[in-house]
């Protein structure tokens, strides 16, 4: 899911907050424009191994310490035949959710050129995304989400000018 909003700053001549400042300053701090984007992931699927399993293993409220009920599950025999499914609706990883931020002027150098200066903040609040829980029943942290995902980088800041003619 995404959502974006863009609003006008109101500083600058011709604005709520500045009206009377200088051409020079209002060239500097006025006509700014912010836009947020949202976006949210639900969390990805998990699927399990051939395990025999005994029931939904999906909990209502999981913690990062039990993603999962780990007691429903167990081996089976070696060449036992698959009787459980892959995945269950509504188990899924940890959901993440990011917030970017973008602050654009565009200053008018003169009637046939301008000049776009952007920040941008990719993940600005450095939200952190953690991994699927360990799916592997043998390893310690069976259903436990212990690592932070590597595909996705904390908070990026990016600069940009753009030259319009």
């Amino acid at each position: 899911v995404t959502s974006a909003v863009t609003w006008q700053i109101p500083v600058g001549r011709e604005r709520a907050f500045g009206k009377d400042m200088s051409k020079a300053l209002d060239w500097v701090v006025g006509g700014w424009q912010y836009t947020t984007s949202i976006r949210y992931y639900s969390g990805r699927p998990l699927i399990f191994g051939n395990y025999i399993v005994s029931g939904n293993p999906k909990l209502d409220n999981p913690t990062r310490d039990k993603w999962f009920d780990t007691s429903m599950f167990a081996v089976p025999d070696t060449y036992t035949p698959r009787n459980n499914p892959a995945f269950y609706d509504g188990l899924v990883g940890p959901s993440a959710f990011f917030t970017d931020m973008t602050l654009t002027k565009t200053f008018r150098i003169s009637s046939k050129y301008k000049a776009e200066a952007r920040i941008e903040a990719y993940n600005a609040f450095n939200n952190v995304v953690w991994d699927n829980p360990t799916l592997a029943l043998a390893d310690a942290n069976f259903g436990k989400v212990t690592r932070k995902r590597t595909d996705i980088t904390g908070r990026e800041i990016q600069l940009g000018l753009r030259f319009i003619f």
